[in-house]
């Protein structure tokens, strides 16, 4: 299915649960940058034909299908959403239409009449258990149907850069990089990570940490994973160096150059860290080797990278093999 050129200027995306004729507004603000293209490569394969890709790191799982203007009157995309421990039986149903011609609104329609069978048979648990599925199910569908709005060119993205906190909760936990600099002071980049409050109180009050990195080249697209384990935990994030107009390669001197390591840990219920950790910088003589190579090289766009960490989630599963796993392409 081909992309479009937007035509219509909108940034609501209005969802109505078929079951109790409840409506809620989605703004487009609500769905940041690093979420949507962490799923299009995700929607890409559901609409390939994958029966059911899991959303890291959650155990949903969705598959898609859509109809052109060449199949139907109007277009779509339909989308059914599980969970790994309740089997391959849909519990929610979704339908996303792009805006009418003059509309200010994309319509988003659910049905979620499986969650209620689940409910019958026991397959989600406790009462709060499926609500808490049901809750988490919605958000997803939200991030999902402005994924594909934009991947199909029916929804522009707002260019300004967003918090990189906000980034973190909605992705729902990981790892990510971000730039910091105080008053006065050389900028670094700390990294960021996010786990549930249970697994982050956890942590001794100074864990062991141990930062890794690599750089891969799939095609003409260079990326650069960045591993850690915390504790016992291991998280991964990745930086793009043409992303933002080059802030990747920013990051990549910054890190080269700074001396310590800066980790702030949340546990996704307060934006203050629940630990903020030193290290020495062990990454700097490789990040100055990385920025060096990618001295005069083409810039790719976000939707190669995307397409290319796909691959190589797919030959490298775990933060682990990203790090210790052979060169690419694997043999």
């Amino acid at each position: 299915m081909p992309e479009r050129t937007t035509t219509t200027t909108f940034t609501t995306l209005s969802h109505l649960t078929l079951e109790s004729g409840d409506r809620q507004d989605i703004p487009h603000s609500e769905v940041t940058d690093a979420t949507v293209q962490m799923l299009i490569p995700l929607l890409q394969r559901a609409l390939a034909g994958d029966p059911q890709v899991v959303i890291p790191p959650s155990s949903y799982w969705f598959k898609a299908r859509e109809a052109t203007a060449d199949q139907s009157p109007d277009e779509f995309l339909r989308v059914e959403f599980g969970t790994v421990a309740s089997g391959v039986e849909p519990i929610v149903d979704m339908t996303v239409r792009p805006p009418a011609a003059g509309a200010d609104a994309a319509i988003m329609m659910t049905s979620i009449g499986g969650w209620f069978d689940a409910i019958a048979t026991g397959a989600l648990g406790i009462r709060s258990d499926a609500d808490r599925v049901a809750n988490e199910i919605t958000e997803l569908q939200g991030c999902i149907a402005w994924a594909w709005l934009e991947m199909r060119g029916y929804a522009d993205r707002d260019q300004t850069p967003a918090n990189p906190l906000e980034v973190l909760f909605a992705a729902g936990g990981g790892m990510l990089t971000t730039i910091v600099q105080e008053p006065g002071q050389s900028p670094e980049v700390c990294f960021l990570v996010q786990n549930t409050p249970e697994a982050v109180h956890e942590l001794a009050p100074d864990p062991h940490i141990l930062a890794q990195t690599r750089l891969f080249k799939v095609g003409d697209v260079y990326l650069v994973p960045l591993v850690a384990r915390v504790g016992d935990t291991w998280y991964e994030s990745w930086i793009n160096p043409f992303a933002d107009q080059g802030q990747g390669l920013v990051e990549l001197e910054i890190l080269a150059a700074q001396d310590r390591i800066v980790f702030l840990i949340y546990d996704g219920t307060s934006l203050n860290p629940a630990h903020t950790i030193q290290i020495s910088n062990s990454l700097a003589d490789e990040m100055a080797e990385i920025r060096q190579r990618l001295e005069g090289v083409a810039a790719s766009t976000a939707e190669d990278f995307a397409v290319a960490r796909e691959q190589l989630y797919a030959a490298y599963p775990t933060p682990q093999d990203l790090i210790a796993g052979p060169d690419w392409p694997p043999a």
